[in-house]
């Protein structure tokens, strides 16, 4: 859990133990070159990315998003990244997600849950290396104090091989088949809400793993205030704007993370410093104006997989569609247990286009057709395809954007796979294939779509 007693300095600043400002930590700080662009969606599973087009704003997952801090100040830093005097830190900044007893935020507002799915992420960077030699270490923790005795994290990913090429970028990074659970409201140290941040955020944390030797860091982000004046409670950011369970942003669709405050901190391992810093900035109150100054916290946003930590996503992703008409992959995953006899399991789509409708496909065969029968997607089963088309098993992707079939619902059974001849039952040792059709459109015409498609093997 990040915990600080740090009141914000009137301008961006550096705060050690031991160790005054030096010109070199002050000038860690630079202006953003040029257009922040949009690299696309990197798969960890499959080490495969979908371009999307460049732009720099993604809608990645939405309406999943829990958590957003992408008002971008147009200042990007290398302290603790690469070039700067804490090179190879590990540095941790803060955020909240809402939980069931939150007490006077959000409450109401939305399907706020005790535990998050975290199955993807976006994070946007400079770096001023040469193309594709830029990388980086997340962590994540559902409670930690930086600076003191070593924690390990809740879940980590590392990403090699990324744009840098001396320009801006957002990544997002779709973590399928490896999901990281977070607790709400700071987790099982401190269980609820306390109406404090210092007790209800989670941190996470980034390392520069590039291979690059130019400067590059992460994109400081901008004043909750700067985005919605009226979500600061008691003069604490406690803005949401931009998550399903916040408002939407007031200012150019950017939010300020829920729970966010004005400083990170740097772990320099080296042991040349005094190894522990934290940076504090400002109050800003120019509106949607936005930040004049650098605003002392990093680009992120988070967005969750449909279920509970309880319903642990299974099987490997092994295929990935393309963008359907929201931008970005259909996706799919499974919840629940890969025992053919416990018969316990969900399968999910989401970031389908709103009010649409499809349906799962089963096959024991992987295959690969691009655009079949005219359609955007890629179909990636093979064999005897069978199709979830019985009472009840064509589904509607609603507001919430995704469809849905379950066992413990009666939906369907893994006694019962559809074939085109019949059905089949789950074996041990038997592998089994699973992709999601659903209706789409392109440039008003009506098409279909596929997801990801993704295996498992019955124990």
């Amino acid at each position: 859990m990040l915990r600080s007693s740090l009141i914000a300095a009137s301008s961006f600043a550096l705060m050690a133990s031991a160790a005054a400002q030096t010109p070199q930590q002050l000038n860690s700080v630079h202006q953003v070159p040029g257009a922040v662009k949009h690299a696309g969606i990197y798969h960890v599973a499959t080490g495969t990315w979908t371009r999307t087009g460049g732009g720099a704003v993604s809608n990645f997952g939405a309406p999943d998003i829990v958590y957003s801090n992408t008002a971008t100040s147009g200042y990007f830093t290398t302290a603790g990244g690469n070039g700067g005097f804490g090179a190879g830190s590990e540095n941790f900044d803060e955020g909240g997600l809402p939980g069931t007893t939150n007490g006077n935020v959000f409450t109401g507002a939305g399907p706020n849950r005790d535990e998050y799915n975290i199955n993807g992420f976006s994070y946007a960077y400079c770096d001023n290396s040469a193309a594709g030699l830029s990388g980086w270490t997340f962590n994540f923790y559902a409670s930690y104090d930086p600076c003191t005795a070593a924690v390990s994290p809740d879940g980590s990913a590392t990403v090699t091989g990324f744009p840098a090429a001396g320009g801006c970028w957002v990544v997002d990074i779709d973590l399928t088949g490896s999901e990281i659970c977070l607790e709400a409201d700071g987790g099982s140290v401190a269980p609820g809400w306390d109406d404090d941040p210092d007790f209800d955020s989670f941190g996470w944390s980034f390392t520069y793993a590039g291979s690059g030797t130019g400067q590059a860091g992460p994109l400081l982000v901008g004043d909750p205030v700067a985005t919605d004046p009226t979500y600061t409670i008691g003069g604490l950011p406690l803005d949401g704007s931009n998550t399903y369970y916040g408002a939407v942003s007031a200012c150019n669709n950017l939010g300020s993370g829920y729970l966010t405050q004005d400083f990170w901190w740097l772990e320099d391992p080296t042991g040349a410093s005094s190894n522990c810093y934290f940076f504090g900035g400002y109050s800003n109150n120019n509106g949607c104006g936005g930040p004049s100054n650098p605003y002392a916290s990093f680009y992120m946003e988070m967005l969750a997989a449909p279920g509970s930590c309880g319903a642990p996503t299974i099987g490997t992703i092994y295929c990935n569609s393309n963008v359907n008409s929201t931008g970005v992959n259909t996706s799919m995953s499974l919840l629940g247990s890969a025992s053919a006899a416990a018969n316990d399991l969900t399968m999910a789509a989401g970031n389908l286009p709103n009010n649409t409708f499809g349906f799962f496909l089963y096959s024991g065969t992987q295959g690969f057709a691009a655009n079949p029968g005219g359609s955007q997607g890629n179909l990636c089963l093979g064999g005897a395809i069978g199709r979830f088309q019985g009472p009840g098993q064509i589904k509607s992707s609603g507001a919430g954007s995704e469809i849905t079939l379950s066992t413990a619902a009666g939906e369907w059974d893994l006694a019962s796979l559809p074939a085109p001849t019949g059905s089949t039952a789950a074996m041990a040792g038997d592998t089994a294939n699973f992709q999601a059709w659903h209706r789409d459109s392109s440039g008003g015409v009506a098409v279909s779509n596929f997801s990801d498609g993704i295996t498992v093997i019955w124990q």
